[in-house]
């Protein structure tokens, strides 16, 4: 039997919990501020590998979320 795997979001629902852009999570993962895992079949052109869904892990949203509420109630 295969490990328990831990849950995890698409860029659309991680975009609609944290209520920003779709863009704005892609370019969070771009720029590492959001861990993500690719699933399925990866193809390359050029230098940057491509392909496969992009997922968030719920643990990573969530810690993303509390950061976010702590920004706000420090303001």
């Amino acid at each position: 039997m295969l490990p328990e795997s831990p849950p995890v979001l698409t860029v659309k629902e991680v975009a609609r919990a944290l209520r920003v852009s779709v863009p704005t999570i892609y370019r969070w993962v771009q720029d590492g501020e959001l861990e993500s895992i690719r699933h399925g079949k990866q193809w390359s052109r050029g230098k940057a590998g491509r392909g496969g869904a992009i997922r968030i892990p719920a643990a990573v949203v969530a810690a993303k979320l509390q950061a976010i509420h702590d920004m706000v109630d420090a303001a």
